[in-house]
């Protein structure tokens, strides 16, 4: 079962996770990139995974209803949370708002059903309508100037924290289509190297650059955005010879107190999050031995210092000459990293850990039913359930669905986490789990 809040009050979890493009000021060059309507849609149904911070008498408010087989099974599992019934998103409102602008533009009857007396809101990350919507709905939500979160959410900022803090940095930041031909002839000199969006995430936003050509296309197609009168802001840095990547997830309070929540170790394929799994103590052991943890607290001291308090993520890099990047980019928010530390809790009672990551499912037949594909994982072992000794967690049902047509196959996501003893063992359901969507006739992308 989930720990009982006590006596703190109750809390309402909401949020959008393409928190960036809210906080990206109009006028600025974006980098080229394919539009991808559908996977838009996969990421505004990610707000089901939330459920993960959900204790005794919390609500949780989805852009959209979650589905009822999903609920019962969480239900089954422990999770015990309210709910709206009905979609924050009306027929012929703007698809494109985030979810605190929706809920900002409810009043608080419209959700009086899931609704605390009393609470305080707790969004995934501040972006604006957060302090309107806890305003609507008559909950506490002490969040940070919206001018500092969205600077110290920045590359530019992360690069600047660097160097503060006497850390190899190999960033330069560029405001013009001729400075980044100038500043990118000469890393390109060195090596291969990225071009940063300031507000990009996971890979968006990200580009590799390693040849002339691809240079001088990239500073053309700056230039002619700024000929539109659009501004640029890149953070460019050499590719280090990475060996592997992390994040440890910390919370920095409104007094300046920081508190480490959890490390994860991090699998990427071309710069996107992939997968977070536990590490093995004595690679913490060995973190605690280089000064890291003594870092982050220092780096939650340099935030607070500039204003901000809030849950922080920071991305971390292991070198393959044995050195650490320990300050890739800050991400001051909630982050996947902290929603596995989430369902680690929870597993832990069973003495288990998990493995969290998604698999996509390019083409889906316009019938399938989630209900359907939890009562197979059931019947051939696969789904988690208390006092097994490991299983998939279906962690999200509306992103295999939410691109669902009557004309046509649709492309779907499901997140996971695979419990087991260790990360072999859970990685051993995880696969269990891809080969019945292969017995399913269902074709998907890991």
């Amino acid at each position: 079962m989930r720990p009982e809040r006590g006596t703190a009050l109750p809390r309402v979890h909401c949020g959008s996770f393409e928190a960036e493009q809210f906080w990206r000021p109009e006028g600025l060059v974006k980098l080229p990139g394919l539009p991808d309507p559908a996977g838009r849609r996969m990421v505004s149904a990610m707000d089901e995974l939330l459920f993960a911070f959900c204790r005794e008498g919390d609500t949780l408010l989805t852009r959209r209803p979650m589905d009822e087989a999903h609920l019962q099974y969480l239900a089954e599992l422990g999770f015990a949370f309210r709910h709206n019934g009905l979609p924050l998103v009306e027929n012929g409102a703007n698809p494109h708002l985030s979810v605190p602008e929706l809920l900002a533009a409810l009043r608080r009857s419209d959700l009086a059903e899931c609704l605390p007396g009393d609470g305080i809101l707790e969004p995934f990350a501040v972006i604006p309508g957060t302090e309107e919507a806890a305003r609507v709905l008559g909950l506490n939500c002490p969040v940070p100037p919206m001018g500092v979160i969205t600077r110290v959410n920045t590359k530019v900022y992360s690069a600047e924290m660097r160097d503060r803090l006497g850390l190899r940095n190999p960033a330069v930041t560029v405001r013009s289509s001729g400075e980044l031909a100038a500043a990118g002839r000469a890393l390109l000199a060195e090596g291969p190297f990225l071009i940063k969006d300031n507000y990009g995430v996971s890979g968006q936003g990200n580009l590799l650059i390693d040849s002339e050509g691809m240079l001088e296309r990239i500073t053309a197609h700056t230039a002619g955005q700024e000929k539109k009168g659009k501004r640029t802001e890149y953070v460019l840095e050499t590719l280090l010879p990475k060996a592997y990547d992390f994040s440890s997830q910390f919370h920095v309070g409104e007094e300046g107190s920081v508190r480490i929540l959890s490390v994860q170790r991090l699998a990427n394929s071309e710069f996107a999050y992939q997968e977070s799994y536990t590490p093995e103590p004595l690679f913490l052991e060995e973190l605690e031995e280089r000064g890291y943890f003594g870092l982050m607290e220092s780096i939650g001291r340099e935030l607070h210092r500039d204003g901000y308090f809030g849950h922080v993520c920071i991305d971390s890099m292991g070198l393959a000459d044995g050195e650490l990047a320990p300050l890739v980019e800050i991400n001051a928010r909630k982050s996947m990293s902290l929603i596995k530390h989430g369902l680690d809790q929870f597993l832990q009672e069973a003495g288990l850990q998990g493995n969290l990551r998604s698999c996509t499912l390019p083409s889906l037949p316009p019938g399938l039913v989630f209900e359907d594909l939890l009562a197979v994982m059931d019947r051939e072992g696969v789904l988690y359930r208390p006092g097994r000794d490991g299983g998939v967690l279906p962690l999200t049902a509306n992103t295999l669905t939410v691109n669902r047509s009557a004309d046509h196959p649709f492309k779907g996501r499901l997140y996971i986490c695979s419990a087991g003893r260790d990360r072999e063992h859970g990685s051993g359901y995880t696969e269990r789990l891809f080969r019945l969507l292969e017995s399913l006739s269902l074709e998907f992308t890991r």
